[in-house]
């Protein structure tokens, strides 16, 4: 079974780009590679207009992962659409995540295959980018202490995300603060116990540049 969505408002320039179709996007060779391991990687793509994406795919999907799923009574999905499901999720608790404008997977015997999503960039740079290269104290702090706030309203809200570290904030054009690689984030239901909030902070703080 294969299945693939792409957003109206960005489907002619995505064809003109090579990207129309899910087996166009899982072909594809261009574009800057990003990172890439033997699961899948991530490209940088400049379309035709001259904006750019982030094409991230799956060329299979592990079998521990769908047990994993199975044992946890979830429909098992590849990485990519849990990274989709996690932006909306995101988004719709009033967090900054990517815009997801493409999407799909292949699908064996009802268990996930090879799968890709299209995002947008977010307009910024990761905290730990920005860190690194700000010398101004004060500017330092205030981003540091609005991505501490980040976290403890996503603990609050209910939301456990493993993968907290410094280069997944990002620091806003507009000042705000923005998540990326969310394709572990969990809703629980229900506000994190002060113990697991000690324990992701004080990881946060030792991955700090």
């Amino acid at each position: 079974m294969e299945h693939f969505e792409i957003s109206d408002e960005w489907r002619d320039i995505l064809e003109k780009a090579g990207l129309g179709t899910l087996q166009a996007c899982l072909a594809f060779d261009g574009g800057k590679v990003l990172s890439s391991h033997l699961r899948g990687d991530t490209r940088k793509v400049t379309l035709p207009d001259g904006r750019t994406v982030f094409l991230k795919r799956d060329f299979f999907t592990f079998k521990k992962e769908i047990a994993k799923d199975l044992l946890r009574l979830h429909k098992p999905q590849p990485k990519t659409e849990k990274e989709r499901l996690a932006f909306a999720m995101a988004r719709d608790a009033g967090f900054t995540a990517p815009q997801v404008i493409a999407w799909g997977q292949t699908r064996r015997c009802g268990f996930p295959d090879r799968a890709c999503l299209i995002m947008l960039p977010l307009d910024g740079v990761d905290l730990d980018k920005y860190l690194k290269g700000e010398a101004d104290e004060a500017k330092r702090k205030s981003f540091i202490e609005k991505a501490e706030q980040t976290l403890a309203a996503l603990q609050e809200k209910g939301f456990d995300w493993p993968d907290h570290k410094p280069e997944h904030f990002f620091v806003m054009n507009d000042g705000s603060i923005g998540l990326i690689d969310l394709e572990r984030l969990r809703y629980i239901g229900k506000p994190l116990s002060e113990a697991k909030c000690a324990s992701q902070l004080a990881r946060f703080r030792r991955l700090l540049p």
